[in-house]
């Protein structure tokens, strides 16, 4: 075990990997957060100082992963399209119930009325193109194994988009 002023005990394995979650409450939903290094990975003196960074982050990255998602859309044959295209197939006509904004464009629309359900942040995925945390956004969680997982570099930027089913 392992303290760190941000996230208190910090759980550890046998082979020294890291482990620790918990609930966030990001805007008005509880959001589950999670912090992992496998054993045998040095992280960098300021791994941990980082993960709580982007924890602390949450709403604005929220968003940011949101605009990923958005750049994507033109993309026809991106997980994003793909991911819009399935929750239109199945929840037909109950999508407009579901949507939180109306403006006319679906995709658009689907996108602002994402989920975030999960965020896991992994601090030695420290590289540039490294995807130091993952925001996993559903539309219908309850209803739907269908979700986008965006990952963000350390700096918050977009490296990659998966359509998860």
């Amino acid at each position: 075990m392992i303290e760190h002023d941000f996230f208190g005990a910090i759980d550890t394995d046998e082979t020294g990997g890291l482990y620790w979650s918990e609930s966030v409450e990001v805007g008005d939903q509880a959001v589950d957060v999670s912090l992992s290094a496998p054993g045998g990975v040095t992280l960098a003196p300021d791994a941990l100082d980082n993960a709580a960074g982007v924890i602390s982050s949450l709403e604005g990255l929220d968003l940011r992963a949101r605009e990923a998602m958005l750049s994507d859309v033109d993309d026809r044959n991106s997980d994003v399209t793909q991911f819009i295209e399935q929750t239109v197939e199945e929840t037909g006509e109950d999508l407009v119930d579901l949507l939180v904004d109306h403006s006319g464009d679906n995709d658009v629309d689907i996108i602002r009325s994402l989920q975030l359900i999960r965020v896991a942040v992994s601090p030695h995925q420290a590289g540039e193109s490294a995807p130091f945390a993952s925001f996993e956004f559903a539309f219908d969680p309850d209803n739907s194994d269908l979700a986008l997982v965006v990952y963000l570099s350390m700096r918050g930027e977009s490296v990659g988009i998966e359509l998860l089913s």
